[in-house]
């Protein structure tokens, strides 16, 4: 019985056994499906946010879309500084990193005829970028097919259009206009935000004065892509919102007339054997402070920064001894020289120091201190007409001595000399004003009556702005009110109404007579008469015309300086330029203010029928 029991004890332990396997089959399936479980709601519910942000990575791509900057209009709505569009190679951030492989990289490089290593460079500056990293701006249509056309050959490269910055007058104003270029890791907006990669700003002049207004709001687009990173369809976004316009005091055809003038005067005294380092020319309406054209020589051309400019353009610019980045007429500083008289003149004539009509004898040297007339002339008995037009250095040596260098000194800065102008640009120098404080200030040393006179005459220690000696004038012309000079009138809404307008700030008066104000009127206007230093070109124009020569020593050629206003009874507008190391003014300065009178009062070559003439042999290529 035994032996029989024996094979269904086996066959019960075997089955026993079986269950026990399945068991724990079962219950490891059970713990495997409770972790896939667990696992599955960590990722979906407490994760879940996460991953779906990683697969929208994947699949969803957000581009910035630059704003259009506000355009620039001259007084007469000419457009300075607008915009165009423009294709720009683009490579849409990957979560898995910003990189091209080499091969991809030769490739562009070879077509964007840009080094590899400045391709590099752009990437790993821009690794944190938003959205997208700009490589190239303003390619050609020809490179934006080709990057369209053979997406294989380029994966993860794009093509965008976006607004580029132009300024159709070129190198016209440049200093004035500024430039914009790509915003930095620390520039922020008007908010206070940082900006999105390849945003253009205002780096200078009035693109930088103004850039909160001009530079508007960036936004986005949002496109999903598929599989190979090729955007497949919008899904949506946030529109840019453009710059406000601004409008200007210039007048386009002003400012191209002083570049020109200047450009050719340049040429003009090259040729004669001497070569300025500098020039500058401004005008102004005296009635209100408008700046109406304002030049600097020489320039740079704007638009080359516009795309990015290349290290070769900004070597070329920078190592330029001649600075051409800089506003010479806002920002250096020169001895007046005798643009200065009128102060001394006024200064004399409001002590009683002397009468218009008091002759004064001109040996060729003052009597006391050996000082001399510029070419040693000796104009014997003068008065102060004749000495004005004549312009006599030893006539304004004896006033300097009458009245003292406290006085001259305190003249001058109420003619608004050794302080800022307030015009809307950053970088306006002082200038200075020769004093007996100043002198003991920076030199520890004592003043001595030579001085004097060389202040009388805008020499010493006497340093001015073109800009100064323009509002010196304009105050003068205008019967003794001084105003703030300034480039804009208006900032307008998007819809063209103003939201900014900017009226004529009048600083106060000039502590003169009205007798003082017409003998010094009638002295400039003896200048420009056959025996003043300006009649050479000026005694025939056809606009009754008053100015001022000038020639200050320098170390080297001297500066020259001119300066006019007209119509003489009634001013609409003051044209000053100012050429360093040129020689005397009346030379090299004057007729360059004369081409710039013509250009406003429509003489000469700007006369409508002659002007159509040029500008017609201009678009046949010069040929008559």
């Amino acid at each position: 019985m035994v032996k029989k029991d024996v094979p269904s004890i086996l066959t019960r332990l075997l089955k026993n056994k079986e269950e026990s396997r399945y068991a724990r089959m079962i219950s490891a399936a059970i713990v495997l499906l409770l972790i896939l479980g667990a696992r599955l709601f960590f990722m979906q519910v407490i994760e879940g946010s996460y991953y779906k942000e990683e697969a929208d990575g994947n699949r969803i791509r957000h581009l910035p879309m630059q704003a259009t900057r506000g355009v620039m209009y001259d007084r007469n709505g000419i457009i300075m500084a607008g915009s165009r569009s423009a294709y720009s190679v683009i490579m849409p951030v990957n979560r898995k990193g910003n990189t091209l492989s080499d091969e991809a990289l030769n490739r562009l490089s070879a077509l964007l005829k840009v080094p590899t290593a400045d391709i590099k460079k752009k990437i790993e500056d821009n690794k944190l970028a938003f959205g997208a990293i700009y490589l190239a701006n303003d390619v050609g249509i020809d490179v934006a097919t080709q990057i369209e056309e053979k997406k294989d050959e380029f994966p993860g490269i794009e093509i965008e259009v976006n607004p580029l910055r132009v300024y159709p007058y070129s190198n016209a104003g440049a200093q004035v206009l500024g430039y914009v270029g790509e915003a930095g890791p620390d520039d922020k907006d008007a908010e206070g935000n940082p900006y999105t990669t390849a945003t253009l700003i205002g780096r200078a002049g009035l693109e930088r004065q103004y850039n909160a207004y001009l530079e508007g709001k960036n936004g986005s687009k949002t496109v999903e892509v598929n599989a190979s990173g090729q955007p497949v369809r919008y899904v949506g976004g946030t529109p840019a919102i453009s710059g406000n316009s601004v409008r200007l005091t210039l007048d386009a055809n002003l400012q191209k007339a002083a570049e020109d003038a200047m450009e050719a005067q340049v040429n003009e005294l090259a040729h004669s054997g001497v070569m300025p380092t500098g020039a500058s020319a401004i005008a102004v309406d005296p009635n209100s402070g408008a700046i109406l054209a304002m030049a600097s020589w020489p320039s740079y051309d704007p638009n080359r920064f516009s795309k990015g400019i290349s290290s070769k353009d900004w070597n070329e610019i920078i190592n330029n001894k001649n600075h051409p980045m800089q506003n010479r007429t806002i920002a250096s500083s020169y001895p007046p020289g005798s643009l200065f008289k009128v102060v001394t003149g006024a200064t004399a004539l409001e002590a009683k120091a002397v009468t218009p009509e008091e002759r004064i004898f001109d040996s060729g040297k003052h009597w006391i201190v050996d000082k001399r007339n510029a070419q040693g002339e000796a104009f014997g008995w003068i008065n102060f007409y004749e000495a004005l037009a004549k312009s006599d250095n030893v006539y304004f040596y004896e006033l300097g001595r009458r009245v003292g260098i406290d006085k001259i000194s305190h003249m001058a800065e109420e003619f608004g000399l050794g302080k800022p102008t307030g015009i809307d640009l950053e970088g306006e120098a002082d200038g200075n004003v020769a004093s007996e404080a100043y002198k003991k200030k920076v030199f520890e040393q004592d003043w001595y009556l030579g001085e004097t006179m060389d202040a009388a005459i805008g020499q010493s220690f006497n340093l001015t702005t073109p800009i100064q000696m323009a509002m010196v004038y304009a105050a003068i012309a205008n019967g003794g009110y001084k105003y703030q000079p300034y480039l804009v009138s208006r900032i307008d809404n998007l819809d063209g109404t103003p939201q900014k307008i900017f009226s004529p700030n009048k600083l106060g008066t000039l502590p003169i007579s009205q007798s003082t104000l017409d003998t010094i009127h009638t002295g400039l206007r003896m200048v420009m008469t056959k025996e003043g230093t300006g009649g050479q070109l000026f005694e025939h124009y056809p606009i009754s015309i008053a100015g001022k020569s000038g020639t200050a020593e320098t170390n080297g050629l001297d500066n020259g300086w001119f300066v006019a206003y007209a119509p003489f009874d009634k001013p609409e507008v003051v044209v000053l330029c100012m050429f360093e190391h040129s020689g005397f003014g009346s030379d090299s300065a004057a007729p360059v203010v004369k081409k710039i009178m013509d250009a406003y009062f429509h003489l000469g070559d700007y006369a409508p029928g002659k002007q159509k003439a040029n500008q017609d042999k201009d678009k046949k290529g010069g040929k008559e």
